[in-house]
């Protein structure tokens, strides 16, 4: 993540050059996606799996969002200083790892700490992103993000009803012993079609400022997730929100003054650029608290106003319509990003995800409501993770376009990261205790989803705010 410019070739596409790491890099943005969805509707099995770990739960998808918060910029800036190709490697090397672990985790802690190692390859999106900037022309750099992103929705899509499946034949674990060596088969293939950087950067990591932000991340989920046992106003729970508060403001002191930071706080005076960080943060927060909360609800009793769904393949069943019309708009969006201005994109995208978690707070008590929702979310999330990265091309200067590309992804990252622990804290506070054969276990009330959901809601409709007032206007394009 740093200012060094590479010179960027010309032409179009082909199979044996830029398209075929094009191809290269939309695979491994797929199999990413299906690792990190297929793991959503076996969350309930893996809290009953360990009952006593289970307050837990919400690590296990924070952790690898906590860990790539931390790792994306440093291996973005190792990338510039090494070569993105040989970083990358590197970084699915820790992802492979992590991938392994998780399907020998004996525990939710042990589970945590392989998904905290999974999540140091997480920084392979940055690299992917940088090499994409190399290597095309800058009036295929549009498109190119958009199949990249097109890929995310069709992993989303396979890794529910896949991922589903496997779980409910097999078990949890056997979707880690599967995806494994063809994760292997990637980094394989990266190995041999991506090309050596031509051109390095000299200069530093800025270690200080990822720890600083890392810590300040750290600490405002702890407290998130110990308030309700401790109590919110617990002295040690305030004590934890002021560490994270002089975390955060140490990290932005730090940014101001080191020569290379993570976070360019000069790109940030521009409206456009600030505006897409914010509501990238925003957005990610909602996501991943849906993503969260909705397997548990689904499979919640009905008693409880759940729908006591016990087969993980179903659960994926009634979330696939976000999957399936993420698939199909996404790729839209980044022709839409091109002709209306990615920030109109941006803007509309936003607005539908609002009205999509309007939808499933009011309407979720039957299956036709579950899948109109899910269908209109889709919508929304389909079109604003393309045009993130859009509305950033069109505000920042070409020489810039990298460190704040590298910008936009932490912030969601963050957002994500923050998101399952919220949610967890909500549903928390309305537990009850059900008597479930020879146990007595805690669950969540219709009552505790819903608020969960106007959280995010919430979360959402102030990412769309941001994303009205805080348009980059005519901008700077791809083409300039």
């Amino acid at each position: 993540m740093s200012q060094c410019d590479t010179d960027v070739r010309d032409g179009g596409f082909d199979i044996r050059g830029k398209g075929l790491i094009l191809v290269d890099m939309a695979l491994m943005a797929m199999m990413v996606m299906f690792v990190e969805i297929m793991l959503v509707p076996a969350l309930p099995i893996i809290a009953q799996e360990f009952p006593n770990d289970a307050s837990w739960i919400s690590w296990v998808l924070a952790a690898y969002m906590l860990v790539g918060a931390v790792a994306t910029p440093l291996l973005g800036r190792l990338g510039d200083m090494y070569g993105k190709k040989r970083i990358m490697l590197v970084a699915l090397g820790f992802y492979l790892l992590g991938l392994a672990g998780c399907g020998f985790a004996w525990s939710i802690p042990s589970l945590i700490a392989f998904r905290a190692v999974q999540g140091i390859g997480m920084g392979m999106f940055a690299l992917a992103f940088g090499i994409v900037r190399d290597t095309f022309p800058a009036r295929l750099i549009p498109i190119a993000l958009g199949v990249i992103s097109a890929m995310f929705s069709v992993g989303v899509s396979i890794g529910l009803l896949g991922g589903g499946y496997i779980v409910e034949t097999f078990s949890w674990r056997d979707c880690y012993y599967i995806v494994t060596p063809l994760m292997a088969g990637m980094v394989l293939v990266a190995w041999k079609t991506i090309e050596d950087d031509s051109r390095k950067c000299e200069g530093g990591l800025d270690l200080a400022g990822a720890g600083l932000l890392g810590l300040g991340v750290l600490f405002l989920l702890l407290a998130l997730t110990q308030g309700d046992e401790w109590g919110f106003l617990d002295i040690k729970t305030l004590a934890l929100v002021a560490a994270s508060l002089v975390s955060f403001v140490g990290f932005i002191w730090w940014e101001r003054r080191t020569s290379e930071p993570i976070i360019h706080m000069d790109l940030l005076t521009n409206r456009g650029i600030l505006g897409a960080n914010l509501v990238a943060l925003f957005f990610g927060v909602a996501m991943f608290l849906l993503t969260q909360t909705l397997p548990f609800f689904l499979r919640s009793p009905e008693n409880l106003g759940g729908f006591n769904i016990q087969n993980t393949f179903t659960i994926g069943l009634y979330m696939f319509p976000m999957a399936l019309s993420q698939l199909f708009f996404a790729p839209a969006a980044g022709a839409w990003s091109k002709r209306y201005g990615a920030d109109k994109v941006l803007s509309a995208g936003m607005a539908i995800f609002v009205a999509g978690m309007a939808m499933l707070i009011v309407w979720h008590d039957q299956d036709w409501m579950i899948w109109a929702s899910m269908a209109v979310l889709g919508v929304g999330m389909g079109m604003g993770m393309v045009s993130f990265i859009n509305v950033v091309g069109m505000a920042a200067p070409k020489k810039d376009f990298g460190v704040a590309s590298g910008m936009n992804t932490l912030f969601r990252i963050i957002g994500g990261s923050i998101g399952p622990v919220l949610a967890t804290a909500v549903m928390a506070s309305y537990a009850v205790a059900v008597q479930m054969g020879p146990f007595l276990i805690e669950l969540t009330t219709e009552e505790g989803y819903v608020m969960s959901w106007l959280v995010g809601a919430a979360f959402a409709f102030v990412g769309l705010l941001l994303a009205l007032v805080m348009r980059p206007g005519r901008g700077i394009s791809y083409e300039d």
